[in-house]
């Protein structure tokens, strides 16, 4: 079944406190916030004295408030925004948001700065402070967005802010542009990948498998037999020998390999096999990678709840398809083996090769493994994991590749 991207969505706690978290650390300034506790401070001294000094104070502090609200809207220039930003990042990288800034009125902007909105934890990306922008002048002013996390966001736009005249209130107007941004496992490409293959013939050809418009390859021509496409007529031959010629094609034979991950997490472990998790996705992404730059044809099936497919196709046009899966896939909480193995079996008799990247070796997975190659193609287990599996892998009948979250993340040269 095809994965529904799901956004990231910001943790959001009680309305009441989003709005002081809003109002405290968006709205104010730092200087702004430091006159705000004091004026608590004030106002709560003012409460038990009758000092006329006391009483000065809490007035000056607010007339400052009051006076700065009503400024900085009128200090707000309509601005014309217009945000650029890649759709795909690996994770651990960083990436440019570029916007476009122009003033297309007459008035002069001042105490001027910009920040993205709508961005979740795992993106960071510090705010933009700028000199005035006059009347027609345009300016490009680009962020450094950090990517902490693997992951489907997005951005709502560009917020603009001003925090004219005492630098205490943040006025803010969002500038909607709503763009969506895939960021990709972690990993580093494989200098070597050893992979058991045979070669099997797909009904269809390349063409088909691949989706991209390969063709099959021309041989010659040969006499018209009763059943071949009016379309493979050779007509400069037909005139040539005065009878019908058709054009021969062969199709091609290819190795399709089937990438299957295991997504499977006990419940309630939390955080705890998180790195197991995200590390069999960027071994996932790795493979994927490697297998690219050959003529391999590569699905990809992800073992949750569901069994995920994807038919990516062959060469580096299916990469990203691959990785924009990667990107977005969750743990199950439920073991899903049993129902995985029956849907998988119906797809082996195009399959050469099996890749699986399991998070634990247990019997519903040698089973499965058993199954898978019972029907004929060869089978490759990597098992990734930081603690001891459930039983011993020394035990399987074929050698299974085991690593570690930590040789995962420094790189594997050879697999």
């Amino acid at each position: 079944m095809p994965l529904a991207y799901e956004p990231v969505q910001q943790t959001r706690g009680p309305a009441t406190l989003n709005w002081l978290r809003h109002f405290f650390m968006d709205r104010l300034t730092s200087p702004g916030r430091v006159l705000f506790v004091a004026g608590v401070l004030v106002t709560a001294a003012s409460a038990i004295t009758l000092a006329a000094k006391m009483y000065f104070v809490f007035c000056s502090l607010a007339s400052i408030a009051l006076l700065s609200l009503p400024l900085a809207r009128l200090a707000r220039v309509p601005l014309k925004v217009d945000l650029h930003l890649t759709s795909r990042a690996t994770c651990g990288a960083t990436t440019k948001a570029v916007i476009q800034v122009a003033n297309p009125t007459r008035r002069t902007a001042v105490d001027l700065g910009f920040a993205l909105d709508g961005l979740p934890a795992q993106l960071l990306a510090e705010p933009l402070m700028t000199d005035p922008l006059g009347p027609g002048e345009k300016r490009e002013l680009t962020f450094q967005v950090e990517l902490k996390r693997r992951g489907y966001y997005q951005i709502r736009g560009v917020r603009q802010e001003t925090w004219f005249p005492f630098g205490v209130w943040r006025d803010l107007y969002l500038h909607k542009q709503p763009h969506t941004l895939l960021v990709y496992p972690r990993f580093s490409p494989l200098t070597n990948l050893d992979m058991p293959v045979g070669r099997r013939y797909q009904p269809g050809g390349v063409a088909l498998s691949s989706h991209i418009g390969d063709s099959t390859e021309f041989l010659g021509v040969r006499d018209f037999r009763p059943g071949d496409s009016i379309r493979n007529i050779h007509w400069k031959s037909w005139g040539r020998v005065g009878q019908p010629v058709v054009k021969e094609f062969q199709e091609e034979f290819f190795c399709k390999i089937a990438l299957v991950l295991d997504t499977f997490l006990p419940q309630g472990s939390g955080e705890t096999y998180r790195d197991d998790f995200e590390s069999i996705l960027s071994m996932a992404a790795a493979i994927a990678d490697h297998l690219s730059q050959t003529e391999y044809i590569v699905d990809l099936f992800a073992a949750g709840p569901d069994l995920y497919t994807l038919e990516a196709g062959r060469n580096l046009a299916h990469l990203d398809n691959v990785l924009d899966v990667l990107a977005c896939l969750e743990p199950s909480f439920e073991e899903p083996f049993e129902r995985v193995a029956p849907v998988l079996t119906e797809h082996l008799s195009t399959i050469t090769t099996v890749v699986f990247i399991m998070l634990d070796w247990d019997e519903a997975r040698e089973r499965m493994v058993r199954v898978v190659g019972d029907h004929g193609p060869a089978v490759k287990t990597i098992l990734v994991r930081k603690t001891s599996a459930t039983l011993d892998p020394a035990s399987a009948e074929q050698p299974i590749v085991i690593l570690t979250p930590e040789q995962v993340a420094q790189g594997v040269d050879d697999l």
